[in-house]
């Protein structure tokens, strides 16, 4: 037996990490969501739901600066350095930079002086960008809505309560397919439509 595991875990082909990592992620999802239901952490995770869309619009923001500096260093540095030789490697560069992974020191290989000065400003510039101001503008928007919020948490708590009363309750006729953990659900998704109609 032991022999024949070790066989088919030697010549399997197919990512099984991949589907454990699914099967991870939706577990710990599920386990988030029973959560909200608790009475000392479930306010917390309805304060986080709230600062939700101040994340996405810091992510899009975010995003446009990125792509602004990748195409800055594109058109500047392209014949000169390979970090900068296509749109995607650009783009790489700067999201490195701004995640505190930058290397002044690669625009020495420029070979004009005066470009290389404008490269060395154009990395720092990203450093305060990203590293300074935008890090500290999400912490302070973040901060601001968590402090919004704080004071009425027990009410958003409360009306998450109130408006899943009826969702939590188990079913005679549907709690299986309910409580069923992934990915035994997604095998239960046939039957869910003969269960509803031989209720």
């Amino acid at each position: 037996m032991q022999r024949t595991l070790s066989n088919l875990i030697d010549n399997q082909e197919f990512p099984f990490q991949y589907l454990f990592a699914v099967q991870i992620s939706c577990l710990i999802l599920r386990v988030t969501i029973f959560l909200q239901y608790n009475e000392s952490i479930g306010p917390l995770i309805k304060i986080v739901g709230k600062m939700q869309q101040d994340f996405v619009n810091f992510v899009v923001l975010y995003c446009l600066m990125i792509v602004m500096f990748g195409i800055v260093g594109n058109l500047n540095f392209i014949y000169d350095l390979p970090e900068f030789e296509g749109m995607f490697e650009s783009l790489l560069t700067v999201i490195d930079a701004s995640l505190g992974n930058y290397d002044i020191t690669i625009f020495d290989r420029v070979p004009n002086e005066n470009m290389a000065f404008v490269g060395k400003i154009y990395m720092i510039s990203i450093i305060v960008m990203f590293n300074i101001l935008l890090m500290n503008l999400i912490i302070a928007i973040l901060a601001n809505t968590y402090s919004n919020f704080e004071s009425g948490s027990t009410g958003l708590y409360l009306s998450k309560i109130l408006s899943t009363r009826d969702e939590v309750e188990y079913d005679e006729n549907y709690g299986a397919f309910l409580s069923a953990m992934p990915p035994v659900n997604i095998l239960q998704f046939p039957f869910i439509l003969p269960a509803i109609v031989i209720r």
